[in-house]
């Protein structure tokens, strides 16, 4: 994931110290830990999945596949003038899973942080895009490709705004 022209990625270890957060900046070519926000309750096979707020925060998406929990976080503001110091994490909401309607793979995921509900891309049944808006109490499906399945089909969410800026 990409913010104010750094690499933000998940990372882990998991017989360690659990999964975190990893930044890359580029003015200097180097990787290194930004956050302190260490979740030892992911499994690998857990989702987390890294988003961006605003082209000022990051979110995180965790679906903890044992309890059918899923949690979303979001970051303090992050400035170019503390971009290196570690972040502060944020709960958003909570969501428990009904098993049976909710099996999907989490792909990508677009945070609105004001009113707490989130646009969550999904595949299933090899490759076919769902789409679903989640929040607190609520998730719905609002969209199913009916395509035959196909593995170059991703779903996407931009997490950028186009402007009405022209370029010469």
């Amino acid at each position: 994931m990409s913010l104010k022209g750094d690499t933000y990625w998940v990372a882990g270890d998991e017989e360690e110290i659990g999964f975190f957060l990893m930044k890359f900046d580029f003015t200097i070519e180097r990787d290194f830990c930004v956050s302190l926000f260490r979740y030892r309750a992911f499994i690998f096979l857990d989702a987390k999945v890294l988003s961006v707020v605003r082209d000022e925060k990051l979110s995180l998406l965790h679906i903890d596949y044992r309890s059918r929990v899923m949690r979303i976080w979001v970051t303090n503001k992050i400035d170019d003038e503390d971009a290196n110091k570690d972040l502060s994490w944020t709960s958003v909401f909570v969501l428990e899973l009904d098993s049976v309607k909710f099996k999907f793979n989490v792909e990508n995921f677009l945070l609105d942080e004001e009113n707490k509900v989130a646009v969550v891309c999904c595949t299933r049944d090899r490759d076919r895009t769902m789409v679903y808006i989640v929040g607190e109490d609520m998730y719905k499906q609002v969209y199913e490709d009916t395509r035959d399945a196909s593995p170059i089909n991703w779903p996407l969410v931009f997490t950028c705004v186009p402007s009405l800026l022209c370029l010469h």
